[in-house]
């Protein structure tokens, strides 16, 4: 083959890392081969075999297939031996062409050991990743994924999707599971929470998960299982399920406390078949108070847009009918006003890093007193969507063992919060290292505050926000009840301070 129509495949071809003998200077690996695995002709583009780095399977492919390049690396040879003791080395020129600068030689150098430690840390943080994130297991055969890879480590070799399938997810999921059964084996009662839900796909699952706190006063999540459940979802096989999944996991059903799960019937059902506590769900990502928080949200967006969705909807004559009428807006902007508190509410209960079941009737009650009570001003529309709404929730939470129940954890709750406080009070005073007036003015003043979380503190604002509003409707009340004057006075003071 005429070497001229060649010259722009070699240029594509790279140079062994590390080559002493000339016969490299005819051969080479490909840019996307980092391991240097498949050596390449320049001549001819043929693969050539050579186990170990051996040459000779490289001077007989030359001897044979290219009888003129053969003569020219053996002289290159015999030049060569007279100057650097029988040694097989490159000559100056090529030496110094193919000459790998002291970066390259490290970051090109030997792959990684699979037993290495460094390997291994590797490994396991993209098997993590792919669980973690949820990430579809062909993402390590994609090109742009072992692009970075490589760039970030040219010595690791990645493993195969068939690798990380089988072994290393596996490897990941047995770990966590002991580190969760070792969790479990400690704990003295437990919540749980479940739900029935359906993938993009239309596939059921069935989840359960437990909450506890630990004794250092932590608080602990674990979903135990997402289960595929194509079986009909009765009362009776739901109860079954998750009878196994606790069973699964070697936790007794004697220690739960209560649990928390949707409005499905069946679901329901499976329950009261266990004889299980249930509290019903008053604010969270699947109760009906987050669908009234999705169409509030979808509602708002449409006020917001409603000028450009009336140009819209003009420009086209199929879809005038469509253009909002002021009746239309009015109704809107009514239920908007009505439902924007409970996505308040919604977001603020809906943690998993702290206790909100103490809350609930707390919030019950702001909603029947504050929240949902019907105004002056409210259009019988507001009022018909007010009332439906307390009349939903005050029936889920009329029975007796779960009004029970939550008056227990309300009062827990408030007794563990004034021993903290007490406490961190003491501990304050324990450290203050300073004698004398300025200790003394710092214990008068009290400790600092300890940081409330983010979540709390929206709690605190929106139970804030609304005495104000009650203390606003209690004096507007006042004054068109034409009570005493000191009493109105009284009232206005309260609600300005």
């Amino acid at each position: 083959m005429d070497e001229e129509n060649v010259t722009n495949k070699e240029e594509q071809l790279l140079p062994k890392t590390g080559a002493m003998s000339v016969v490299w200077k005819y051969f080479g690996f490909k840019k996307s081969d980092v391991e240097q695995t498949i050596i390449i002709c320049k001549c001819c583009r043929a693969q050539v075999v050579a186990a170990g780095g051996n040459t000779s399977n490289l001077l007989h492919h030359l001897r044979h297939k290219h009888v003129l390049k053969y003569e020219e690396c053996m002289k290159l040879r015999s030049a060569s031996s007279s100057t650097s003791a029988g040694n097989d080395r490159v000559d100056t020129a090529t030496q110094n062409a193919t000459q790998t600068s002291l970066k390259d030689a490290f970051t090109k150098g030997t792959a990684y050991d699979k037993k290495s430690t460094w390997w291994n840390d590797i490994t396991n943080a993209i098997t993590f990743h792919l669980a973690k994130d949820m990430v579809s297991l062909n993402t390590v055969e994609k090109v742009g994924f072992k692009q970075m890879i490589k760039v970030l480590d040219p010595r690791y070799v990645l493993p195969s999707r068939n690798y990380f399938s089988r072994t290393a997810i596996p490897n990941l999921y047995q770990q966590h599971r002991a580190k969760v059964e070792a969790d479990l084996a400690t704990i003295r009662h437990f919540s749980a929470t479940t739900d029935l839900w359906s993938s993009r796909s239309m596939e059921p699952y069935l989840s359960l998960t437990v909450h506890f706190i630990s004794d250092d006063w932590v608080l602990h999540s674990h979903c135990l299982q997402t289960s595929y459940f194509p079986d009909d979802h009765t009362g009776e096989l739901l109860a079954a399920g998750l009878q196994e999944a606790l069973d699964s996991w070697g936790v007794s059903e004697h220690r739960l406390v209560a649990i928390t799960t949707g409005n499905g019937a069946s679901i329901i059902k499976a329950i009261d078949l266990n004889n299980w506590t249930k509290i019903p769900v008053l604010c969270s990502q699947a109760s009906p108070s987050h669908w009234w928080g999705s169409r509030q949200m979808m509602i708002q967006r449409v006020l917001e847009q409603e000028r450009d969705i009336n140009q819209v909807l003009t420009a086209d004559k199929k879809s005038r009918h469509l253009i909002l009428r002021w009746q239309d807006v009015e109704v809107l902007e009514a239920v908007n006003k009505v439902l924007s508190p409970l996505q308040d509410f919604t977001d603020a209960l809906s943690g998993e890093h702290y206790v909100s079941v103490s809350y609930v009737k707390p919030v019950l009650h702001l909603f029947n007193t504050t929240i949902l009570a019907e105004e002056d001003d409210n259009t019988e529309l507001a009022r018909d969507v007010k009332r439906n709404i307390l009349a939903y929730l005050n029936e889920k939470y009329s029975n007796a063992d779960t009004d029970d129940l939550l008056d227990i954890k309300e009062n827990v709750e408030h007794v563990l919060s004034r021993a903290m406080e007490e406490i961190k009070c003491l501990k304050d005073q324990q450290q203050d290292p300073l004698p004398g007036p300025s200790g003394a003015a710092a214990a008068a003043a009290g400790p600092a505050a300890p940081p409330e979380e983010k979540e709390k503190k929206v709690l605190v604002q929106l139970f804030q926000k609304a005495e104000h509003q009650q203390h606003g409707l209690q004096w507007r009340n006042t004054l068109r009840g034409g009570k005493h004057q000191d009493g109105a006075e009284s009232l206005l003071a309260d609600h300005r301070g």
